[in-house]
Formats: structure tokens, C-alpha cells, sequence
């Protein structure tokens, strides 16, 4: 199974959403199917935007991320409204609802 390594860039400690908390500038490795899971909860991806967290390995990781700015893009085409921490799954749910009309 593949893994990723999540490292807390800041000092004080982070908690997962329904796991750990990683301490201050240390690492946690965790199955990449549990971190798809919360990889999108608003704050995570705000912590990853601000750099407070950096995600190494997971073939699906990296792919993520682009595919969340090819939905932004798309939703923006479209003319769908959301919330900057809107969940990529909900984005995806806003764009099939807008295709679908």
C-alpha cells in the first residue's frame, strides 16, 4: 500500500482530523487511502497552502492537487460560486449538478 510522510513545519503541535496529532516539526507516515480521506478538510488544505505542512509520497498526492485546480478552473468556466475551502468532493458534486441542468 502506498505510503505518505506528513511533516509539521510549525512549532506547536497539529492534529489530523479523527487521528493523531503530529508534533511540532515532526513527521508522521500514514497509508495513502487515510490521507485521501482528510487530505481536502478545510483546514488541512489550508495548513498545506500556508506550508505549515508539507505531503511527500503517494502516488495520488501530487495528482490531487492538480486535479483541484483543473475543478476550480472548471467550476469558475462554469460559473459556479464556492467557498476558497470548499472540499474537492463537493466541488465535484457543485460541477456534475451544473452539468446535469
Amino acid at each position: 500500500m502506498s505510503k505518505v510522510t506528513i511533516t509539521n513545519n510549525r512549532p506547536g503541535g497539529f492534529g489530523i482530523p479523527g487521528g493523531p496529532v503530529i508534533d511540532g516539526g515532526k513527521s508522521l507516515t500514514a497509508d495513502a487511502k487515510d490521507w485521501n480521506e482528510v487530505k481536502d478538510h478545510p483546514v488541512v488544505a489550508a495548513w498545506i497552502d500556508a506550508g505549515h505542512l508539507t505531503v511527500e509520497g503517494g502516488d495520488t498526492v501530487d495528482d490531487a492537487s492538480d486535479d483541484r485546480e483543473e475543478l476550480k478552473k472548471h467550476a469558475t468556466e462554469l460559473g459556479i460560486d464556492y467557498a476558497k475551502n470548499i472540499s474537492t468532493e463537493k466541488l465535484k458534486e457543485l460541477i456534475d449538478a451544473k452539468l446535469a441542468l
